[in-house]
């Protein structure tokens, strides 16, 4: 028995090694699994038309490659008044490895702001391995005084991320398109360019509802200040290769920066997933991101809810080198939720909905159709551990047994 004690304290005792976050930890959900492709990777660049230069981290289903070293995203944080932080987030892509054939959907991720195309590796490296070309923008809008510091410099990253969101992500689709129609192209020639979605973190979902179709309101308190720079985008022109989007968490619902009518957010048309905390405190739960899903009224819509969760329910899990630092603690973590609870979590839907809209995949689409709007009102019968499946009809497809509590999941068909 004391041996028994002795190597449980040893184990202990030796640090886990690091682990990609795109690989879902032992209580995922189903669908949140890595699929069955390699991942490469590769970093391009893409012009705007405004001359902005962009750039995208591609990953793609590729070949095997044994004895490849995976890739390590590294950045430098460096917030306003404190010290400048060197983080990394661990992956299993090989930077360059070679492409599987054959074309497959795009899937454009823009992050939030002050963010950074490797900050939701979790999730672009998970859709890459399901056979999706993903391409993560690097917007470029400064973190944490990057671009200038101080209250002058951040409002004025702030104005120039509202400005170019929607004009970034549209450019990198018109761009990436555009490449799969040159077969010579060796991206180019990866992606299917009629079935393309876009997923957007906080500004990022800004972006993402202005790129589906809602016009910016020309009343609006972000819209005025910024002197007609946004009036191009007062009208929307809805690329058809569009075919869905996810809006996590995202800002510009809430009352004091309301971006939009209700009017302009019916317009939205494509397909939407909404992933939100109800305590979110920067873009606002019931004001904003439950006003933006309610009123968008044109599209098939699901909103997924984490109970008590607040903004950070679409980045990377904290990386080690913050877990010391409590400056950094309300840039990544949740209270009450464990981040790679959240990844998985989303990993889950983004994969049923992606699947079931881009790809036609009727039987990972029906993960969508969950039995009951409240988590913590299913149950589990009298049945092995495992994954629920769709014979247990109390019970969301695709949770484990005591895994399902603290969850929303609304669905509100089109009108």
């Amino acid at each position: 028995m004391r041996l028994v004690v002795l190597i449980f304290a040893l184990a202990a005792s030796i640090p886990a090694a690091a682990r990609s976050p795109s690989i879902p930890v032992a209580d995922a959900p189903e669908l949140a699994a890595l699929g069955p492709s390699a991942v490469g990777l590769k970093h391009i660049t893409v012009t705007t038309p405004s001359g902005r230069s962009l750039e995208i981290m591609l990953w793609y289903p590729a070949t095997a490659a044994p004895g490849a070293k995976p890739e390590t995203y590294a950045r430098t944080l460096t917030p306003d008044g404190f010290p400048p932080l060197r983080v990394t987030t661990e992956g299993v892509a090989i930077a360059n490895a070679p492409p599987k054939p054959g074309r497959l959907p795009l899937v454009i991720i823009s992050h939030g702001f002050g963010g950074w195309a490797g900050g939701m590796t979790y999730l672009a490296e998970n859709l890459a391995s399901k056979n999706y070309i993903v391409a993560a923008i690097d917007h470029a809008d400064g973190q944490g005084g990057k671009d200038g510091g101080g209250a002058a410099g951040r409002l004025q990253r702030v104005a120039g991320t509202i400005i170019n969101r929607a004009r970034d992500q549209e450019a990198v689709l018109s761009a990436l398109a555009a490449r799969a129609a040159d077969p010579r192209d060796a991206i180019g020639k990866r992606i299917d360019a009629s079935n393309i979605a876009v997923i957007g973190y906080s500004m990022g979902g800004f972006g993402v509802l202005a790129t589906a179709g809602a016009a910016y309101d020309k009343t609006a308190p972000t819209v005025v200040p910024l002197g007609g720079r946004l009036d191009d985008q007062t009208v929307r022109v809805v690329d058809p290769r569009l075919k869905a989007i996810v809006a996590i968490a995202p800002w510009g619902g809430q009352p004091a920066y309301r971006s939009w009518t209700a009017d302009s957010v019916a317009a939205i048309k494509v397909p939407s997933l909404f992933i939100a905390g109800d305590h979110d405190d920067v873009a606002q739960y019931a004001d904003g991101i439950r006003w933006l899903y309610d009123h968008a009224t044109s599209s098939n819509r699901w909103l997924l809810v984490y109970r008590e969760a607040h903004h950070n329910t679409g980045g990377n899990p904290p990386m080690p080198e913050t877990l010391d630092r409590p400056d950094m603690a309300e840039s990544f973590a949740e209270p009450v939720w464990r981040s790679e609870r959240i990844t998985a979590i989303n990993q889950h839907f983004v994969t049923a909905f992606l699947d079931r809209f881009l790809k036609g995949d009727a039987a990972h689409g029906r993960y969508l159709d969950v039995p009951t709007v409240d988590g913590d009102a299913a149950t589990w019968p009298d049945a092995p551990r495992g994954f629920a499946g769709p014979a247990q009809t109390t019970y969301w497809p695709g949770f484990q047994r005591r895994w399902l509590l603290g969850l929303e999941l609304h669905h509100d068909a089109a009108k």
